[in-house]
């Protein structure tokens, strides 16, 4: 039998680079989609808003208005066009619902051009301003924590995938793949006791989850590692 390769700590780290690199092209594939739903979401409950004054509908209406241009320039190409209409939007109808949606939206066009401290001020303003709730609060949060991993920021990183998962309780697959994205930020720092604590919890909570296998992967490797 061979002698059995140690795994560094050089190579653990490369092993989750490409992890991570594989997660950025798979954020910048989706996160724009989810951007999309938080859009209609915004407009469907402007449509709905019959109760609200005249002047607030009508502002309303007209971000809304705004926002479906930017939109559409994005969707055809006119990346510089598309961003400029979504900062004018958040000047001129700040507030609003379609103003977050643009926050949101400027933050996502910043990640995918590699604009990450912009991408990261984008995200932390609509969260600040707008919160957590629904799924543009989600989507802000998702792109916080894609940001930091890519600057490395892990500790922070891990914390945000921590609280997605805490907001995704009652939703067992959202649960199991927040958590699993903290543990790969976890193992490439090599902190195999905060892998093996997010592992099991992950299979405490929901041990028949579509992705539990991983899980107990994960904490089978922390276990062997923590014993060495």
């Amino acid at each position: 039998m061979g002698t059995r390769k140690r795994i560094s700590k050089k190579d653990l780290k490369h092993d989750a680079l490409l992890e991570s690199a594989s997660k950025t092209t798979k954020f910048i594939e989706d996160h724009l989609n989810k951007v999309l739903i938080g859009v209609l979401v915004v407009v469907v409950a402007i449509v709905a808003w019959s109760f609200i004054s005249k002047s607030k509908r009508a502002t309303a209406l007209q971000a809304n208005a705004a926002l479906t241009n930017a939109t559409q320039a994005l969707n055809s190409g006119l990346y510089a066009q598309a961003q400029e209409q979504l900062k004018q939007l958040t000047v001129q109808y700040p507030g609003t619902r379609s103003a977050g949606a643009a926050v949101c939206y400027l933050g996502t066009i910043h990640f995918q051009e590699g604009r990450f401290e912009e991408a990261l001020a984008s995200f932390n303003e609509y969260l600040d301003r707008y919160g957590r709730d629904g799924v543009l609060g989600i989507t802000a949060l998702e792109g916080k924590a894609a940001v930091l991993e890519q600057q490395r920021e892990f500790v922070q990183a891990a914390a945000t995938y921590e609280e997605l998962a805490g907001l995704s309780s009652d939703n067992p697959p959202a649960y199991a793949r927040y958590t699993l994205d903290a543990i790969r930020v976890y193992r490439s720092e090599a902190d195999w006791q905060a892998v093996a604590s997010a592992a099991e919890r992950l299979l405490e909570e929901h041990p028949d989850a579509r992705l539990a296998g991983q899980a107990r992967m994960a904490l089978a490797e922390a276990r062997t590692r923590l014993q060495a």
